[in-house]
């Protein structure tokens, strides 16, 4: 059987899709994989100029097609932002391909799995690994498959929808193969077709780093947030599930053997600092010993950061963190159905700011234009910034509604419209109130100048003058802040494009590799580590009884 794998997105991080992928091509061995990228999310222009790039051209559309049509079953998986995308696309495969049977999977599906299924023969709405294997079984043995869980599928007597199976548990996750990586794929290029991929395409759009998932699973259930939709097909989704470590330092150990040039691995669980303090201390220690680069966090809630783990994984390589605040205003915050009080969060801030000789400056989640804001709500996420402990950086963002989640039926109940995921998010509005945000991340305002500026700030939905112009030249300066920063730790990890690929060619990150990497090593060396929890060997064992 025939079977073709493709994503839709703005990188070559979709570290689900590469993890299913893998397991799909362990079931079926005539199993190609395709990445259609519709932008570098990480150039310097896409950061500035802050546009979507998420559509594809007719011909790119029908060049797409006639390459994935042939298969027997083809599967998608693409966020909210490539459902046109993907459905387009499903459209001109029926046309040249009625037979083809079409399965999408991912974030939308399970999202909004009323549109995704409109377009497709079958949609996944959970955790796609056992449930496809259930489901080509039966297809490949020509059995009834119409009740396979984990799919809704289009019947001749309507949508039938199944429940989800059980989450995976520790014991399986470890039995999972390696995620897809420079593995045989394919990559489209616009106007030229899919051609296979090469390490310079993962330098071009991933840069430096290698991005990956080890934990699933969030406690918190803000109400923004895609996550309250898998908590609300499984209340065991608020739980952190996780592979041993030495099953992901084996899937580190295999991309760096396939690409050299990776200087830094980026962990994007929603819930690094979660872990067990023992299951912690056994990842350092693997790390360690067998990866040693820096390594970014970029899921850290500040519930749960303590100064003894940030010890622990400071001394193992981290350099580099992102911490979710969202808003100054506490009213803001229980709006979000978000369990972080505000003095807790100053407490997290507090705590990081301790290692700031030994990290990049931390960066700081901030969701700004939101329609429910007060003056008083907007200018108290003003003087929270001001007054944050430097340095840092801020991760600025533009509300945007995720459909099906909490807040979109919350906004709707009051009437309030708002931009869907659609658009782009990393575009605040140019008003006085998001200016001085940029500004206050390029530097400290005296307090007179932030004093002028915050009384004359109003939240977005209040009528006020717009400067799109002064708002691109902040954004500029924000940019060059950010690269500086990393320029002044001697970390070349952000480099993505051209810029990475010369870096790689010219030698210049192999100098970095053999000087550099030391002298950061020997300076984490100095880090007084906190008493051990428990020095043994992590079994699967222990992880399920986590």
């Amino acid at each position: 059987m025939k079977i073709k794998l493709l994503t839709i997105e703005d990188g070559l991080n979709n570290t689900g899709f590469r993890k299913i992928a893998a397991y799909i091509k362990s079931l079926n061995a005539n199993t190609d994989v395709y990445y259609v990228v519709t932008g570098n999310v990480r150039s310097f222009a896409y950061h500035l100029m802050t546009r979507g790039a998420n559509t594809l051209s007719a011909a790119d559309v029908d060049k797409i097609a006639d390459t994935v049509a042939d298969a027997d079953v083809v599967g998608f998986s693409a966020m909210t932002q490539y459902a046109n995308a993907t459905s387009e696309i499903i459209a001109a495969i029926r046309k040249r391909n009625p037979k083809a049977y079409i399965v999408w999977g991912g974030i939308h599906a399970i999202i909004e799995p009323e549109d995704a299924i409109l377009h497709a023969d079958a949609i996944c709405t959970g955790e796609g690994e056992f449930a496809f294997e259930n489901f080509l079984k039966a297809f490949r043995e020509g059995r009834p498959y119409y009740d396979t869980r984990g799919f809704w599928f289009n019947t001749p007597a309507g949508v039938k929808k199944n429940a989800n199976l059980p989450l995976m548990t520790a014991e399986e996750m470890d039995r999972m193969p390696i995620p897809v990586y420079q593995d045989g794929e394919y990559l489209f290029q616009s106007g030229q077709g899919f051609a296979p991929i090469v390490a310079d395409d993962f330098l071009f759009y991933n840069g430096l780093a290698y991005k990956t998932v080890w934990s699933i699973g969030c406690p918190l259930r803000c109400t923004y947030c895609g996550n309250t939709k898998f908590i609300d097909y499984d209340k065991n989704y608020r739980k952190i599930r996780h592979s041993s470590p030495a099953t992901i330092i084996a899937e580190l150990k295999d991309a760096i053997t396939k690409h050299p040039h990776i200087s830094s691995v980026v962990f994007d669980d929603d819930s690094f600092m979660a872990l067990p303090m023992r299951i912690m201390e056994d990842f350092c220690e693997l790390y360690n010993r067998d990866i040693k680069l820096p390594f970014v966090i970029t899921g850290l809630i500040p519930n749960y950061v303590r100064e003894d783990k940030l010890r622990l994984l400071i001394h193992a390589g981290m350099n580099r963190v992102r911490m979710g605040i969202q808003s100054g205003s506490q009213a803001i915050l229980d709006f979000y159905d978000r369990p972080t009080p505000i003095a807790r969060v100053k407490d997290a801030c507090t705590i990081l700011n301790k290692f700031r000789d030994h990290m990049i400056p931390p960066a700081f989640d901030i969701i700004l234009d939101n329609p429910v804001e007060t003056i008083e709500d907007n200018r108290a996420t003003l003087d929270f910034i001001h007054q944050m402990p430097r340095p840092f950086t801020l991760n600025v963002f533009s509300l945007r509604i995720i459909p099906n989640t909490r807040l979109s039926e919350e906004l709707e109940k009051r009437g309030v419209s708002i931009d869907d995921i659609r658009k782009p998010y990393t575009k605040p509005r140019p008003t006085v109130s998001n200016m001085l945000v940029f500004a206050m991340t390029v530097g400290r305002l005296p307090d007179g100048v932030f004093k002028f500026f915050r009384d004359r700030a109003l939240p977005t939905q209040m009528p006020q003058t717009h400067y799109p112009v002064l708002m691109l030249l902040m954004r500029l300066l924000y940019l060059m802040k950010r690269a500086s920063d990393h320029l002044l730790y001697l970390d070349l990890t952000v480099a993505s494009g051209r810029s990475a690929v010369l870096a790689w060619k010219l030698g210049v990150l192999q100098l970095w590799k053999k000087v550099m990497l030391p002298r950061f090593a020997a300076s984490r060396s100095k880090i007084e580590l906190p008493p051990p929890a428990r020095r043994t060997v992590i079994t699967t064992a222990d992880v399920a009884a986590e």
